[in-house]
Parts: structure tokens; C-alpha cells; sequence
């Protein structure tokens, strides 16, 4: 029996069959041993900023990125923004790493994937690492920065130097962006150790060219001529360009510059050729002590310009270069310090007295007297400041004051102005127990005994001085006034008129800490002026504030008295 003739191709058959089972069989042999040789190993060339991690497994990489990253958390960063830094580490600032998230973003794991296997043996590449924050420590930090180094752009600006309007020039500022910045230090903290901030310009509103234009435009036409002001009956006269210039300002607004005069400036500049018109000036409302009581002088009304009508005039024709004229009328001008102003203040009755004596030594008639009369008619509104030296003026020669003893170094010298303490030291008192508040005083470094011990107050025009404040809801008026001639013990009184508040109280001084003067010193020059022999000692004081009989504030005083040692003039036996 002769063979099937298809039998030759089932034989074909099997063997393709084998072949290609075998081939597979091979294929699925190498997949497998590839799937076994990644195993859970990183990507052959990964690396996280700079850290080689490739072949190794996931447990293995995570300690190896921990090892050699975990010290960049700590190591010192330096945050620029211009020219400001920042000294801090990446701990400090909330970043910290995540490392198993990191390895695994690296591409380590087990995958059937087939191009995952084949990353793991073949691939893989640098890689940033996964950082964590807490965002209140990390926008905490970058605020500070801001803080420091964020600068506000500067508007160019107009001036006037002179007769002359100078230009400065404009400068834009710097702001940090906290977002841009936060994200920069979070990304580059691990591969570098210098971080620059993401910052941003903030342009100025009025720019050096638009201030160049209304320098041209209104600041060089608005000095360079006169204006005319009509003011009808009453005459003429000029704003010169100094006048001009001595209220003219330059205002930012909308994105330029707006050229504004101010009327009192401008007015007080041509108070000489507004004075010449013959006008009535308005004259304020006074309070003085007259017959034992207050009496208030009224305020009168006058005529005048109106320095806001002046300036808005000007203003019109500022940029107009020349051939300028404006109409002002004279109006009624009210005084700056009303009658009914003067009525509300409330100054009514004697709140606080004190009267000192002295030998009547002719430098401290002139002087006490000089300083009494410069004291007594003060008005002080309240809350205004007294200063003594600023009511007496410097004490010279010139302006009448005498020379006469004085301390200066802890010793007894002549000095001019001598003896006008004890007009600081009576007003003082009389402050003192109106219950006013004491702003500055300084005892004598010596103490005499026609002081109140530590409730007295010297003067000097360079360094010392007595300030106090009306520190109530009324007005206050000083009366001062001096007894006494030449030869004669003298005496000044100063009274405070107002209305009371407290009934005020000095506690005893209490004395302590006793210091006795040194040695007898001989003194043979010219100038020498003998002194006795003083101990020095600490007092301590307070002042009682009572509202009827309920002691409503207490305020300590302290002062230490300097001994005085002995000079004879003269050479030493």
C-alpha cells in the first residue's frame, strides 16, 4: 500500500509547530529572568541630584538617598533677593524629602511591563527629589525676605531750589514673588547652596519723562514773571517769583505731576506788599488776669485777602510765562482764636500757686523780674507744650539779662542770666500743684534752702530746660509777678488760672544716702569765687492726685544732691 500523499505535510507541520513553541518557550524564558533580574531594583542610570541610585534595590536606594541627601537639610542656604540675604537652612524653612515616593518616581518596582524591565536593565536618568513642605514655615521665611527686600518705586518729583524747579529722577522698586520663590527653594535647595529669589519690577507712577514734561510745561512758565493781584479799591500788588516760589509744590496725581501753591505760604511771602494796602488784619482773642480775676479781650474781625482765594488766582495763571494778572477782593478775615473760643476754654480760677523769696541782689531784681513779666500772660490751649527757655529767649547782654551766680560743673560760677532759676523753680511749683503734667525738669546739682528740697528746677540754654503740658480739657494762663528792690529780699509768685481737676499733695521728702563735701581747696586765680562747704544727700518725693477726698493717681520723684567741696581764694597757708 503506497503512503497518503498528505502525510509528508503533516510531518512540515509539526516541526513549525515546534519551532515556533520553542521560540516562544525561549522568549517567555527571557521575560521571566528579565522580570527576575529587575526585581524591585532602580533604573540602571538613575541618579536624584546627583546621588547615583542605579541597580540598587528600593530598600537600598532609600537609605543610600537618605545617607547623602539627609545632610543637604541642614547645611547652611543662602537666599539672595539684590542685595539682601537670607541665612537659613532647608529644615528651617518646612522642606524635607520623601524618599521611598522618590525611588519610586525614579522608576525602581516590580513591572511585567515590558519597557519597565528594559528601563530597570538599560535606562533611567537624573531625577529631582520628591520634596514635602510646611507651607506655614516655607511662607513664613520667603515674607521675611519680602520684607527686607522689597523696595517701593520711586516717583520722579518736582522741586523748587530757589527761583529755580529741579527734577529728580524716577526709580523703580524690586517685590519678591513669595509663590515663584517658595517653589525655587523647594526644587533647588538639594543641588546647590544658593538660592536666588524670583523677583519682579514695580514701575514707578510719575517717570522721569513725565516730570521732565511738567518741569517744561507749568515749572519753568510759573517763576519766570510777576503776578499782578488787583484787589480793587484797596490797591495793587506783586508775587514776585521768590514769592512765587516759596509756596510752589509739585503733588503726585494720576500718574503725574500736579503743580499746588499754598495760599498761607504764599501770603506770608508777600506780607510786606500786602501790608503796604493798608489793610485791617484780624486780631485773635486773649485771656489775661486783670483785678484779681480772668478777663478775656475780644477777638476783632478784619480785612483782608484770603490766602486760599490768593493761591487759587495764582494758580490760573501759573503756566502763562508772562503778562500775568489776577483780581483778589478784601473780605472780611476772621481771627484764627475766637472770642467764643476763648470763652470755651473755661479759665476761671486759681488752680495752682507758689511763691519763693530771694536776697535782693541787683542781677536777681533785673532777672527774676525779667522772667516774670516774659512768664506771666502765657496762654496755653490744651494740649499745647510750655517751654521756659523758649519763653525767655537765650539770656544775653543784649536782651537785658545780668550777670550774676550761677552753677556750672558743680561749682558756683558767674554766669549770665544768673538767679532766673528760681523763676523756673516758682513756675515749676505752680505747675506742679495745679496737677499739670511734668514733661522735663532737672533740680540744681547743689541744693539751697530756699528751695523746696528735690521740688525745684534749674535752666540752661544749651542743655536744660523745664517743659510741662496742659494736659486738661481747658485753657491755662500763667501769672507772674515779682516784690522787692535792690537791698530788699525779694519775692515771685506764679499763679495758674484754669479750671480745677485734682486737689494735688506733696508728701514729705524723705532724705537718705548723706554725702559730706571733701577737703578745703585753695584757689589763687583771677577768676576764683569762694564756696562754703555742702553735703549732698538722695530725696524722695510723690505727687498725690485727688478728685475730692479719693486718691485717684500717684507719681514718685527722685532726685540726688551733689556735696559741694570748699574753695577758699586765695594761696594755701
Amino acid at each position: 500500500m503506497s503512503p497518503s500523499p498528505d502525510k509528508p505535510a503533516r510531518r512540515g507541520g509539526r516541526l513549525a509547530l515546534w519551532v515556533t513553541g520553542g521560540a516562544l518557550v525561549v522568549i517567555g524564558g527571557a521575560y521571566v529572568a528579565g522580570y527576575a533580574l529587575a526585581g524591585d531594583n532602580t533604573p540602571r542610570n538613575a541618579a536624584v541630584a546627583g546621588v547615583a541610585i542605579g541597580g540598587l534595590s528600593s530598600e537600598a536606594a532609600v537609605e543610600k538617598l537618605r545617607s547623602e541627601l539627609g545632610p543637604r537639610l541642614d547645611r547652611e542656604l543662602t537666599v539672595t533677593a539684590g542685595e539682601h540675604t537670607l541665612q537659613t537652612t532647608a529644615a528651617e524653612l518646612g522642606l524635607a524629602i520623601d524618599y521611598p515616593a522618590t525611588v519610586a518616581n525614579a522608576g525602581a518596582g516590580r513591572s511585567w511591563n515590558p519597557a519597565h524591565i528594559v528601563t530597570v536593565l538599560t535606562g533611567g536618568g537624573e531625577q529631582q527629589p520628591v520634596v514635602t513642605r510646611d507651607q506655614a514655615k516655607l511662607t513664613a521665611a520667603v515674607a521675611g525676605l519680602g520684607e527686607k527686600a522689597d523696595t517701593k518705586p520711586v516717583d520722579a518729583d518736582l522741586s523748587v531750589k530757589g527761583t529755580v524747579v529741579v527734577r529728580s529722577e524716577a526709580k523703580p522698586g524690586v517685590t519678591v514673588q513669595q509663590p515663584q520663590t517658595a517653589d525655587a527653594l523647594a526644587e533647588g535647595f538639594a543641588t546647590t547652596t544658593t538660592v536666588a529669589a524670583v523677583v519682579a519690577q514695580v514701575d514707578p507712577e510719575v517717570t522721569t519723562a513725565e516730570a521732565d514734561q511738567v518741569a517744561e510745561k507749568i515749572g519753568k512758565p510759573a517763576l519766570a514773571s510777576p503776578i499782578t493781584v488787583e484787589t480793587g479799591s484797596s490797591g495793587s500788588f506783586q508775587l514776585t517769583p521768590a514769592m512765587i516760589a516759596a509756596a510752589l509744590s509739585f503733588e503726585p496725581a494720576d500718574g503725574t505731576l500736579k503743580a499746588t501753591l499754598d495760599g498761607d505760604k504764599l501770603t506770608k511771602a508777600a506780607a510786606k506788599p500786602i501790608k503796604a494796602l493798608g489793610l485791617k488784619q484780624p486780631k485773635d482773642a486773649d485771656i489775661t488776669i486783670a483785678k484779681g480775676k480772668p478777663k478775656i479781650i475780644p477777638s476783632v474781625d478784619g480785612i483782608g485777602l484770603d490766602p486760599d482765594a490768593v493761591s487759587k488766582a495764582a494758580l490760573g495763571v501759573l503756566e502763562k510765562p508772562s503778562g500775568r494778572s489776577i483780581t483778589v477782593k478784601a473780605t472780611t478775615q476772621k481771627p484764627a482764636f475766637t472770642t467764643d473760643d476763648a470763652k470755651k476754654l473755661g479759665v476761671k480760677e486759681i488752680t495752682g500757686k507758689f511763691t519763693t523769696y530771694y536776697p535782693g541782689s541787683a542781677y536777681r531784681v533785673n532777672n527774676i523780674g525779667k522772667a516774670a513779666r516774659m512768664v506771666n500772660g502765657t496762654l496755653l490751649k490744651p494740649g499745647e507744650t510750655f517751654s521756659m527757655n523758649a519763653a525767655l529767649g537765650k539770656r544775653t547782654a543784649a536782651a537785658g539779662w545780668m550777670a550774676g551766680g550761677g552753677i556750672e560743673g558743680g561749682k558756683i560760677k558767674t554766669l549770665q542770666g544768673g538767679g532766673i532759676s528760681q523763676a523756673t523753680t516758682t513756675t515749676f511749683n505752680a505747675i506742679f500743684f495745679a496737677g499739670l503734667e511734668d514733661i522735663y525738669h532737672k533740680p540744681h546739682s547743689l541744693y539751697f534752702s530756699r528751695y523746696p528740697v528735690g521740688r525745684e528746677a534749674t535752666l540752661d540754654w544749651v542743655s536744660v530746660d523745664m517743659k510741662f503740658r496742659n494736659d486738661s480739657p481747658y485753657g491755662v494762663v500763667l501769672q507772674a509777678w515779682t516784690t522787692g528792690k535792690v537791698g530788699q529780699t525779694g519775692s515771685v509768685t506764679v499763679r495758674v488760672w484754669s479750671t480745677k481737676r485734682y486737689t494735688i499733695k506733696a508728701t514729705t521728702p524723705v532724705r537718705s544716702n548723706y554725702r559730706g563735701p571733701g577737703p578745703t581747696q585753695y584757689d589763687s586765680s583771677p577768676g576764683c569765687v569762694p564756696q562754703s562747704a555742702m553735703s549732698g544727700f538722695d530725696v524722695r518725693f510723690k505727687r498725690l492726685f485727688y478728685e475730692g477726698k479719693k486718691l485717684v493717681k500717684s507719681e514718685p520723684f527722685f532726685w540726688r544732691y551733689n556735696s559741694l567741696t570748699p574753695v577758699v581764694c586765695g594761696k594755701k597757708p
